[in-house]
């Protein structure tokens, strides 16, 4: 089986192969905790067609103690081809190699058909407990997000006059000044503007100096397509998304919720 070790160019097609045989991820944390586990752990493997194209992969790991196996997968229109079974084969080989004793998985309720498959392999299954935290504090906090009703623009205003219209923000740049107000002021004003956004304040007390929570908003707006311009008030936080995604954003962040 033209079965090889991952690398971190490989990061697209695991993401690929992992969407589409419906395993759950956070997509634009792949590229980065690859690199770590390769770094750690060269045990993550890929089968790879007569194209080249990743048909299945899985991402095995070695704590010192005993081993793990994490997403295991293969193209639904390629399974039944023994593809899954020689990727295990070789990880359980390659951990034979690196000392390990035993070698452990674990399967999510909604997906518990898989044990068959394992219990073929050899595996038993136990009765067990397993607790988890996670350890980023933003993603469990009321963020309180309101989306507001009317749609704001960016002005790029040139030279040292600044227009008399009421707006939301100021950035002064070496480039000249840009105006954050809503479309209708701007209009008005008979200011011109490309880009048409959506304001989403995050209602929950934030400061200047705090860490992660911008971090996680963001990466939970990218992992959906939605680009976002993030401005730091003294109390809260402001975004700015594309006016069509508004509503979508909107859900993305509620379910941030604890």
């Amino acid at each position: 089986m033209p079965i090889r070790l991952a690398n971190v160019a490989d990061s697209a097609g695991l993401v690929s192969l992992w969407l589409e045989a419906g395993l759950r991820l956070e997509v634009s944390d792949v590229p980065g905790e690859l690199a770590a586990i390769l770094k750690r752990d060269p045990l993550v493997l890929v089968h790879v067609t007569d194209e080249g194209d990743i048909a299945g992969a899985v991402l095995g790991a070695y704590d010192g103690r005993r081993g793990w196996v994490n997403h295991l997968a293969v193209l639904p229109s390629m399974r039944g081809q023994g593809i899954a079974s020689a990727l295990m084969n070789e990880l359980e080989r390659r951990l034979i190699a690196c000392g390990c004793p035993q070698v452990n998985l674990l399967v999510d309720l909604d997906n518990a058909d898989v044990t068959r498959f394992y219990t073929g392999l050899g595996y038993q299954s136990y009765d067990v407990i397993f607790m988890a935290k996670r350890l980023t504090a933003a993603a469990r906090r009321n963020l309180s997000p309101e989306l507001f009703d009317e749609p704001y623009v960016f002005v790029s205003v040139s030279g040292g006059a600044r227009p008399e219209v009421a707006m939301f923000a100021a950035i002064l740049e070496d480039e000249g000044l840009t105006l954050v107000l809503t479309k209708a002021d701007a209009d008005r004003a008979g200011l011109t503007y490309s880009y048409v956004a959506a304001r989403i304040t995050l209602r929950v007390n934030s400061t200047l100096d705090e860490v992660g929570l911008t971090a996680t908003v963001s990466r939970v707006l990218a992992d959906a397509g939605i680009s976002c311009n993030v401005i730091a008030g003294a109390a809260h936080d402001h975004l700015f998304v594309d006016w069509p995604s508004g509503h979508h954003a909107l859900n993305l962040l509620r379910q941030l919720l604890p």
